[in-house]
């Protein structure tokens, strides 16, 4: 038998103001409700804020509560892993059959096939046309929460939606990482999207420093990757000249995914693997006739699964790679108490891009 919660919802109306409203939730079998303490603003989320998404897109997805990277303790549960007082990491992609309660067979076809959770026809996502986490009760699966090990702080476990989406793209090509005749890997890309995939193909695939290569624009930003990968600026090299690259993750996205596949696609061997990860509202020309010649095998990925949150939670205890993540966190918080205080946060990240993230304590 279902109950109810009233939830306090901030609701981004359109772009730039955003609404406090009163939601009632249904709570069903399985589901968890989940008071959030602390989100992280994503590029996304800055997109729908400052209206940099196409106008049918608009139209279609808001109003909503933004945010997909967040933490929260749970404060009442019907699911049987859960229990009130945990701190719990929320996995925003929900598949159609947790969403519905139902079995993968009587989902999609895509479900049924044995397709990934994050690519289920009927799911959703928070903060994606469907309430996120700028909520003060947030009803979900038990499937979609995966416990905080007491150890690890907040501003650390908080990270793992950001480092999941990487993960994920990494796991999908795992067998194919390494070869006895291609040994290297390649990330193209110096802004935080590469810094995370960089960190995850060294600390939890262990690619080592000599075969992990990433390729940025910016001096300054390409240097921080220096303790764990091989770097270069993408100015001055000779990507054809190269041999050995098997996989290469594109991570750079917006105006410069043209010129990064088209590198990408110049370093790497015969039969490898281009993974595409950078986003672009713009349709991106890319050198067909070498993927052909090469046969050269491209791959989409976004968003992640459970799987990928789980693996992290454990890698996450590792000093050195909690070191390495440690250049994205703040010193402060945005304390959020209102609309107001939401709307001053978002309008900081807006002026304020680079590699730090954003985060915000909510108060309810």
């Amino acid at each position: 038998m279902s109950q109810k919660v009233i939830s306090n919802v901030y609701r981004l109306t359109t772009p730039g103001t955003f609404e406090a409203v009163e939601v009632e939730r249904e709570v069903n079998d399985n589901d968890v409700v989940v008071r959030p303490h602390i989100v992280s603003v994503c590029h996304a989320d800055l997109r729908y804020y400052t209206g940099n998404r196409r106008k049918e897109a608009l139209e279609a997805k808001l109003p909503m509560a933004l945010f997909h990277e967040g933490i929260g303790t749970v404060t009442d549960s019907k699911h049987p892993s859960f229990k009130e007082g945990d701190r719990v990491v929320i996995v925003p992609s929900i598949p159609g059959f947790v969403l519905n309660n139902t079995s993968k067979e009587e989902c999609c076809r895509n479900c049924r096939d044995g397709g990934d959770d994050n690519y289920c026809l009927n799911g959703e996502f928070l903060g994606s046309g469907y309430d996120g986490i700028g909520q003060s009760d947030l009803v979900i699966s038990g499937e979609n929460l995966v416990p905080v090990p007491d150890e690890l702080e907040d501003d650390v476990a908080i990270l793992a939606e950001l480092c999941s989406v990487s993960l994920y793209a990494i796991n999908r090509v795992e067998q194919d990482l390494t070869t006895a005749n291609s040994p290297k890997v390649a990330v193209f890309g110096d802004g935080p999207v590469g810094y995370l995939t960089a960190a995850a193909l060294h600390f939890v695939h262990g690619i080592e420093k000599e075969n992990l290569l990433v390729f940025g624009a910016v001096e300054d930003k390409i240097a921080q990757f220096d303790s764990f990968a091989t770097t270069a600026l993408v100015h001055d090299y000779d990507f054809k000249a190269v041999e050995g690259v098997n996989t290469v993750f594109e991570c750079t996205g917006g105006k410069f995914s043209s010129s990064a596949i088209n590198q990408s696609i110049d370093l790497l061997d015969n039969e490898s693997n281009l993974v595409l990860m950078g986003v672009t509202e713009e349709l991106v020309p890319m050198n067909t006739r070498d993927i052909l010649e090469k046969g050269i095998t491209v791959k989409g990925s976004s968003r992640s699964t459970v799987k990928e949150f789980k693996q992290l939670m454990e890698a996450f205890k590792n000093p050195d790679y909690r070191k390495v993540l440690s250049k994205l966190i703040p010193d402060e918080h945005f304390i959020v108490e209102s609309p107001e205080d939401m709307r001053e946060a978002m309008e900081h990240d807006a002026n304020n891009r680079g590699w730090i993230k954003t985060y915000l304590t909510l108060k309810w």
